[in-house]
């Protein structure tokens, strides 16, 4: 790792801010640390404690997932359960169900998850099996077999959605939109690596499946760090935000960024509720 104290490192050697002061020199060399030791755990944001603050989208897609999870008489799945927390949460919540509970099944792409799901979800009985759908994955229920499917912010095949869900199953899914963090790309210099994810390609894929689309909207709202050090924490967080970034590469602009903090970001989300006719 590049010392931005040192003189005598590739920053001095070419010239590169050598105007930055020795304040200057301790921030990005404290950033560089953080960079290098954040990483998720679960989809465990907590280490960012007060030093970021998040919009909400005007629905709310927890409380839609619980009336869903109420009403469902077959299977339930959660595609992309992270560590389970959300999962586990919701689960929680339900007390007193009119009746009870259908199987819940859980699905995680991300290798180190899984266990941490498992973990999570084991209180509940509830299986995590490892899933990737940009793999080509095939989900594996049989076909009829759920009477819902959750899906936050995490990818899916439209068909293999369809293909499990019985007649009059539902589909709920909240997904960030492709062109999310405008300002992080424009800051970094990372194209969008997701243009087809938008509300009106989902829901036609949706369509496509044979599914009745009940509810598509859109959403804008923002994202905000106090400073520098937290913009790089989430960054190291969710390295896919902006894969090029470092430090090194990026260091006035996050001496700007500082300069100027709060740091604010553009979130960008979108809602899809489907059924099964």
């Amino acid at each position: 790792m590049v010392s931005f104290r040192d003189p005598e490192s590739q920053l001095g050697a070419t010239g590169r801010g050598s105007t930055w002061s020795r304040a200057e020199r301790d921030l990005l060399d404290t950033l560089a640390v953080v960079h290098a030791e954040a990483s998720m755990v679960g989809w465990d944001f907590s280490r960012l404690d007060e030093r970021w603050s998040v919009d909400e989208p005007w629905w709310d897609f927890e409380d839609d997932c619980l009336e869903a999870m109420r009403a469902t008489r077959q299977g339930i799945l959660d595609l992309g359960t992270g560590g389970g927390e959300r999962l586990s949460s919701l689960v929680g919540s339900l007390h007193e169900p009119p009746a009870p509970l259908p199987q819940i099944f859980a699905t995680e792409g991300w290798a180190p998850n899984i266990a941490v799901a498992r973990r999570s979800l084991a209180p509940w009985s509830i299986p995590v099996v490892e899933y990737d759908s940009d793999a080509g994955d095939v989900l594996p229920f049989a076909e009829r077999s759920l009477g819902l499917v959750m899906a936050r912010h995490e990818s899916y095949e439209a068909a293999e959605v369809a293909r499990v869900l019985a007649p009059g199953g539902r589909f709920l899914t909240q997904q960030v939109d492709g062109y999310d963090a405008p300002e992080i790309h424009n800051w970094f210099g990372d194209d969008f690596r997701y243009p087809g994810v938008t509300a009106d390609a989902y829901a036609l894929h949706l369509r496509d499946a044979g599914m009745r689309i009940d509810h598509v909207d859109e959403w804008s709202g923002q994202m905000r760090f106090a400073d520098a050090t937290a913009l790089v924490t989430y960054l190291a967080l969710v390295p896919w935000d902006a894969p090029d970034f470092s430090v090194e590469a990026h260091a006035q602009r996050l001496l700007d960024l500082e300069a100027s903090a709060p740091i604010v970001v553009t979130q960008r989300r979108f809602r899809i509720y489907a059924t099964v006719e």
